[in-house]
């Protein structure tokens, strides 16, 4: 109603993830809170008009300004409202959007309408859902990318507390709230976004992640991932590993709609594919349909005469998953649990910064806690889950990462003690003295080698 009247002829709309939804929610409290009719000097006069095949509000006398009610359950549905014009977007219960819906709308459809008007964005959630990651970054860790700007996005916090109508009407709700499972519980009663899991992957920092890229020594390991798609993205990562058995992904190579000999001929343009141990591949890539009597190449054999040699990857989603946060983890991976390097990190670039967003956005599956959720890509290539597979296949190609222990503490070549114990060792009488003697009697040392003694 504020925009509707501050802005006369403007048009703001109202999303929920179903029809049903932002009918229950919207339409009908709406309808109770505010008549559509009151009495003016003895007259009915109209406040506003209910159109139900355009889902919207009318105030004629607001200079016809409209509230419409949307929803947004599957990704394409934004594509309903292309064309459109809104002063005024509220995604309620924002967190129920993957940030590709709500960045497609607020970047393409949020405009001005009427002169004057300033648009603008609400964002009414609660943690968790899909939609997490986006809010938490843009509103609470407040971690900002390019051409975000950080004096565009304000954070009210709100409690139960705050909610004196609810507690007067309903005393007991708060005790039903205590009885929730956490970490539902400490979301929905306490709103914290730091409770519970949230994401899949919620040690990831780019900060800590994201490493400027260096020259790899000749010596260190190299080997690929590789994850195969058409309509949804292929991704390619390239990865070396160093003396510890750490890993650093060097670039991510995706694009949609290529042929298998084309993602080859694109991976050897920005990979010396020869330096390549192997290739960890998803199950898609070795793939027949025997039971047809199919006898096609596979893409796994179509990209091998390309020189790109692929060899089958360990597919098990719940231990790569698990597998991944360790190689990724880092805040208690320090000998005695203080903070140290993680084992997997990424070159800064365009590539695998777009890995990282995908990352960062992966959520556990409601159904299977354990597992992350199964995300496919838009009408555009957009989002999804490739490029976490691909990652999950390099991180699950190399054995687990062992803790951090001795060998990241300095060298202690020179401490005393050392010298001592080294001094000791030198003057304590070998038990095989004899032995060697004789050994030396029957086959004499050549004299650079020194006496045995």
């Amino acid at each position: 109603m504020a925009a509707a009247g501050l802005w006369p002829g403007s048009t703001s709309i109202i999303f929920r993830k179903t029809e049903g939804e932002v009918l229950e929610n919207h339409y009908e409290k709406f309808r109770i809170e505010l008549p559509s009719f009151v009495m003016h000097e003895g007259s009915k006069v109209e406040l506003y008009s209910w159109n139900g095949n355009n889902m919207a509000f009318s105030f004629p006398h607001l200079g016809n300004s409209r509230i419409l009610l949307g929803h947004l359950k599957h990704p394409e549905d934004v594509f309903k409202y292309q064309g459109n014009e809104y002063d005024l977007m509220i995604f309620e219960e924002a967190t129920h959007y993957p940030w590709k819906s709500v960045s497609w709308l607020i970047n393409n459809r949020l405009r001005a309408t009427v002169q004057g008007s300033h648009p603008f964005c609400f964002y009414p959630s609660n943690p968790g859902n899909v939609g997490h990651s986006w809010f938490k970054r843009l509103f609470i860790t407040r971690d900002y990318r390019e051409a975000e700007n950080a004096s565009s996005y304000a954070f009210v916090q709100a409690y139960l507390k705050d909610n004196q109508e609810l507690l007067r009407r309903d005393p007991e709700y708060p005790n039903r709230l205590n009885r929730l499972e956490e970490p539902w519980r400490s979301w929905i009663r306490d709103g914290n976004w730091e409770a519970g899991a949230g994401v899949a992957l919620p040690m990831i920092r780019r900060r800590v992640h994201l490493v400027e890229p260096f020259e790899v020594p000749a010596h260190w390991h190299r080997f690929g991932a590789f994850d195969w798609g058409y309509a949804h993205p292929f991704s390619f990562g390239e990865y070396a590993v160093t003396e510890d058995g750490d890993l650093f992904k060097l670039q991510t190579i995706t694009s949609r709609q290529k042929l298998p000999d084309d993602i080859a001929r694109r991976i050897k343009a920005s990979c010396d594919v020869s330096r390549l141990r192997y290739t960890a591949a998803g199950q898609d890539a070795f793939h027949v349909h025997k039971a047809r009597g199919e006898n096609s190449p596979t893409i796994a054999e179509q990209m091998g005469k390309e020189g790109l040699r692929l060899i089958p990857a360990n597919v098990d989603r719940i231990h790569g998953l698990n597998n991944l946060r360790g190689y990724l983890a880092w805040e208690h991976a320090g000998p005695n649990g203080e903070p140290d390097d993680p084992g997997l990190r990424f070159f800064d670039n365009e590539g695998n910064r777009k890995c990282l967003a995908q990352l960062e956005e992966i959520v556990p599956d409601p159904d299977d806690p354990e597992d992350a959720l199964k995300v496919d890509a838009d009408d555009f290539g957009e989002g999804g889950d490739d490029i976490y597979d691909e990652t999950r296949y390099a991180c699950a190609s190399r054995p687990s990462r062992a803790p951090s222990l001795e060998h990241r503490r300095p060298l202690r070549a020179f401490d005393p003690a050392i010298l001592k114990l080294e001094a000791e060792r030198k003057r304590k009488p070998d038990d095989r003295r004899d032995e060697l003697s004789a050994t030396h009697r029957k086959y004499p040392i050549h004299p650079e080698f020194g006496d045995v003694f």
